[in-house]
Order: structure tokens, then C-alpha cells, then sequence
């Protein structure tokens, strides 16, 4: 560098920006378990509940013929703990279309929060 060459000054950010400390807001997707634990606690609920459908009573296959459902919704408050969840039927009809009594829940609880 040339001894008469002027030094480039740092540039000042124009937005002045203030840390403050947020609180940590909670939400569903972190208090779900998710993965391997997920997978396992579907596959030991299917063995302790009898596998059959907690609303209709029909004998459900593991792992496509049920959905793990929250009595109490996740989004309502509900725990993801194993007391507060359910097994459901679920399967898809020639059209493709979901149906089963997980489908049902499910409108149910969608109509409830409206």
C-alpha cells in the first residue's frame, strides 16, 4: 500500500438496530416428538391398546392402517404425551380419498375451532 493513499473508513450501517431480550414463545411443533421416537411410541401404543381403533373398534395394521391421534388437541393445549393419545383407522377408498374415523376426528376438531 502506497504511503499517501487515503484509508477506506468502515461503513456505518444506516438502521440502527437495538437488542433487546425476546421470550421464548412455545410452539406445537416443539413440544411434538418427532423421528425414531415417534415411530416408536406408534408401534408400542398399536401393542398396548389391543390394536384396534379407539373409536369404532376395528382391527387396525401397523403401520398404514392407523394414525396416532391427540385426544386433546396439540394446537387446544393438549400434552404430547402417551396418556392423551389415541389410536384411529385410517385407509384411502378407490378414489384415493382418505376415509376412516382419524378423517372424522379430524373435521370435527377443524369445525370446533372455527
Amino acid at each position: 500500500m502506497a504511503k499517501n493513499q487515503p484509508r477506506l473508513s468502515n461503513l456505518k450501517p444506516r438502521l440502527s438496530v437495538t437488542t433487546s431480550a425476546r421470550l421464548a414463545v412455545s410452539t406445537v411443533a416443539d413440544r411434538r416428538i418427532t423421528g425414531r421416537a415417534l415411530q416408536a411410541r406408534r408401534e408400542r401404543l398399536w401393542l398396548e391398546r389391543g390394536q384396534r381403533c379407539a373409536c369404532c373398534g376395528r382391527v387396525v395394521i401397523h403401520p398404514y392402517g392407523y394414525e396416532l391421534d391427540h385426544v386433546v388437541p396439540l394446537y387446544l393445549g393438549g400434552p404430547d404425551t402417551d396418556e392423551n393419545c389415541q389410536l384411529l383407522c385410517a385407509w384411502r377408498d378407490d378414489e384415493g380419498r382418505q376415509q376412516g374415523c382419524h378423517v372424522d376426528k379430524t373435521r370435527q376438531d377443524a369445525a370446533g375451532s372455527i
